[in-house]
This record gives C-alpha cells, structure tokens and sequence, in this order.
C-alpha cells in the first residue's frame, strides 16, 4: 500500500512538474508570437506610411524635377548671352518682365528644394529602416539632390572659403528660403512669388547665387549647379516617364561642362556615401568619368 502511494505520489510531482513546463512552454511561445504579430503589424504600417509619403511627392517632384531639368538645357545654350546677368535688380522693388528669365530659374530650382524640404520635414517621423530597395533609392536621391547644393565637399581639393555662403547654399539658410515659399502646404504660385521678391529680401540670396551665373567665370558656382543637373537626369531616369529620360550622349554632354576634375571626383564619392548605386548611376559614371579625355564629336545626343 505504502509503494503504491509511493509511486502515486511520483506520478501526480511529475504530472504537476509537466503541466508546469508545458503552460511556462505555452505562455512564452503565445508572448513571443504577440510580440511577433506586433512588430509585424508596426512595420507594415511604417512601410504604408512611408510608400504613402512618396506617392504623394513622387508626381509633384518628377514635374519639378522636369520642369527645372528643362530649364538647365534651355539655360546652356543661352548663357553666352547674358540672361540671368540682371546686376540685381531684383533688390529694392526694381524687379521687371526683363528679369523674367532669372526669375523664372530661381522659381523652378526653390520648386524642387521645397519639395525635398517639404519631404523631409514629414519622412522625420517615418521609420526609415523598413524601406524596400526602390524606397531607399528614392530617398537616397532626394538626400543626394539636397547634398549637392549645399555640402562643401564638393569642393574639397579647391581653395574655397568654407565659412561664407557664396558658391553653396548653407542647409537651414536653403530651409528658410524654402519655407518661405510654402503657404499652407502649397509652393507659392507665380505672382505671389514675383510679388514676395518685390516686397522682402528673404529670396534674394538665392537670386544671387544664380544672378550673372556663368560658365567662363572664376567662381565655382557652376560646376556646383551642373553636378546638382546631372543627379537630377539620374533622378528622373530612374523615376521619371520615358520621354523625361536623358540618354548617355546628353548626360556627358553635361558633365563635359564642368571645369573642375575635383568636382566630378568629388561628385561620384558622394553618391557613393550616400548609397546611390544602379544602372542609371552607372550611366552617370562613365559619362563622368569615361568619356572626359574622349568628348562627342558635334551632333552627337
């Protein structure tokens, strides 16, 4: 009687010690099978934000993008003539119709930065860390498009005067002229930006980075602007509609226009940091650095 009490009592530790186990077993596989369902749900809902945050810039930047691209190529083949030289007139109210085409650059290239201003001031709060490849390559060129105009890294190798804001833009000097063009959410139509140029100085530094701007000049400001074009022909074949697309011809025809070999080297190891990679940066790459000693023979898009 004792021996089977005995082994009664052995049995009912060892059932108990097996129930105990099995609900421990049970509570951390359920715990951790919350945890992963929540962390799921969480990253799913930070990639919606996200890919909800580009398709709301995507068409409005690929249209700026354009519109300012088009203008670069326009501005080529007038820069001989003296088209942005307006000696500042654009200060103290003297703006008029002859200034139009300055005018007219300064809107499109504060269009496209306060996109990228507008973006980034919202993608702060998104969780970048889960974003696919084509996310990431976006992003990465809006951060390379803001880089360029602003980072004196492209100029390392060339004596330049870090301190003063003469060939760059300094980052939250950009931001303030950006915001200075976005009235409840939206970038300032024509007239009212004509009619902000007139009657406050805020813009016009920015007319006078591009005012007289040209190629022949000393100053490095141009090569900045046409390292700035060449990643926005890379943004746009890649994100762009075909018939925004520039071929190779194009892109070396553009990057021949840079006078500093610096700058191109200093270009391409930027996008390299930044982690732009892909055919059309490849595309970049050898016009930049393969076709310099090797220029197009006339004619030749």
């Amino acid at each position: 009687m004792i021996k089977i009490l005995s082994i009664n009592t052995d049995l009912l530790w060892a059932g108990l010690i097996s129930a105990i186990v099995s609900a421990a077993v049970s509570y951390f596989l359920r715990k951790r099978e919350l945890r992963h369902k929540f962390a799921m749900k969480s990253e799913y809902e930070q990639r919606k934000k996200l890919r909800d945050l580009i398709g709301r810039y995507h068409g409005c930047l690929i249209h700026a993008a354009n519109s300012l691209h088009q203008r670069l190529w326009n501005f080529y083949g007038e820069s001989d003539k003296g088209k942005l030289d307006t000696r500042g007139r654009y200060r103290g109210g003297r703006y008029s119709d002859k200034d139009y085409f300055l005018s007219s650059f300064v809107y499109r290239f504060l269009f496209v930065n306060s996109l990228l201003r507008q973006f980034e001031s919202e993608a702060i709060y998104v969780d970048q860390r889960i974003a696919k490849k084509a996310d990431f390559r976006f992003l990465n060129y809006l951060t390379a498009l803001g880089w360029v105009m602003t980072d004196v890294a492209l100029f390392e190798g060339i004596p330049y005067d870090k301190n003063v804001q003469k060939d760059l833009f300094f980052g939250d000097n950009l931001r303030v002229y950006c915001d200075a063009c976005i009235k409840n959410g939206q970038f300032l139509a024509p007239g009212a930006f004509r009619q902000l140029v007139e009657k406050d100085d805020t813009l016009h530094p920015v007319f006078a980075y591009f005012d007289g701007l040209d190629q022949s000049e000393k100053r490095l400001r141009w090569d900045r602007l046409v390292a700035f074009h060449l990643i926005l022909m890379a943004f746009l074949n890649s994100f762009g509609y075909e018939t925004q697309h520039t071929g190779r011809a194009k892109i070396t025809r553009v990057a021949q226009r840079i006078r500093h070999p610096e700058v191109i080297s200093n270009l391409l190891a930027g996008l390299q940091r930044l982690g732009l990679r892909g055919r059309d940066i490849k595309l970049l790459v050898v016009a930049c650095q393969g076709d310099r000693q090797n220029p197009l023979p006339p004619g030749a898009t």
